[in-house]
């Protein structure tokens, strides 16, 4: 997520995150240069080179809010913290390059805490070729993890959550992963991202972390347009219901929207075999006063609410 932008949490609460947000956005909408991107998107996008943008995010994992120590090894809290980073340069279509780490830690066996949370954090970055460059460390009642990360990506290339347009299809990858089950060891999309955005048109784009409905709405906000989804084409694996897929959130599927004959491109060339995900049509973009709707059975229609799970 960019700076003051949001990532899944295993708490369900209100919209008061989004307003915290657009309140800061709208004190600090000021241009700004070298800011091509800030607060909104799942990372700011920064001027770098004449070909490339710099993509900047930070995300911070907190004991009890994101993870339960109870049921999660501290192996298992790196992974997390540093994968969710990693998926929000994903949904940017981007490459990792660096990553700083500051950790909230309890009084009593901070450094044998430390050396087990870069096990799991020191595993993500072998995976994706990222540099651990910087960091902090304070004492804490409870333990958090913040990981900031830099990464690229061509200009021509690069997802954002604002281009959506009405006709666009609305795809997924997946099946949909089950949060409640998955969200200590998942693996990021990089390699679906880039295939996405560097073979076909990707109009918009996000990280499925607080839920489908939950960012698919913040696509429509962004983007000013309404969505219209068909419950029965959304991909679960066995076990998770829809209302789960829906509004639990901590998937970290990418959720992105392309014209239709993009659409119809890439499901005839059977990415999956250059990719390890698969992808699924589950909806079409349509104008803004239609608004956010899902359809079930034949012929019904219902609103689909704009919430999931959020820090706050």
């Amino acid at each position: 997520m960019a700076p003051l932008g949001t990532s899944g949490a295993i708490l369900r609460v209100h919209m008061k995150e989004l307003a915290i947000i657009d309140e800061i956005r709208r004190k600090h909408a000021k241009p700004v240069k070298g800011l091509v991107e800030g607060i909104g998107d799942d990372c700011a996008i920064l001027e770098y080179t004449r070909d490339e943008y710099l993509l900047w995010s930070t995300d911070m994992i907190v004991e009890n809010t994101h993870f339960d120590l109870k049921r999660a090894s501290y192996e298992e809290v790196g992974w997390k913290a540093a994968s969710v980073n990693v998926s929000d340069i994903a949904a940017m279509g981007g490459i990792p390059k660096f990553i700083t780490v500051t950790f909230g830690l309890p009084r009593k066996g901070g450094s044998a805490i430390v050396r087990r949370l870069y096990n799991g954090i020191d595993k993500v970055c072998r995976e994706f070729g990222i540099a651990v460059v910087g960091g902090d460390i304070d004492g804490s009642e409870r333990l958090i993890v913040d990981i900031g990360i830099l990464g690229t990506v061509e200009k021509k290339n690069v997802a954002k959550r604002s281009g959506a347009k009405p006709g666009d299809k609305i795809l997924i990858t997946g099946p949909v992963r089950d949060g409640k089950k998955t969200h200590l060891n998942f693996m990021p999309h990089i390699a679906a991202g880039r295939f996405l955005v560097k073979n076909f048109r990707v109009n918009s784009m996000i990280d499925t972390s607080d839920g489908i409905a939950m960012d698919l709405g913040r696509i429509c906000r962004a983007s000013e347009v309404g969505c219209r989804l068909y419950a029965d084409n959304i991909p679960l694996p066995r076990g998770l219901k829809l209302e789960d897929a829906l509004h639990y959130g901590e998937s970290f599927e990418l959720l992105f929207t392309m014209p239709p004959r993009e659409a119809k491109k890439l499901l005839t060339e059977s990415p999956h075999k250059k990719t390890a995900a698969k992808f699924f049509v589950i909806g079409d973009i349509t104008d803004k006063k239609q608004g956010m709707k899902i359809s079930g059975k034949p012929g019904s229609m219902k609103t689909l609410k704009m919430r999931g799970f959020e820090h706050l």
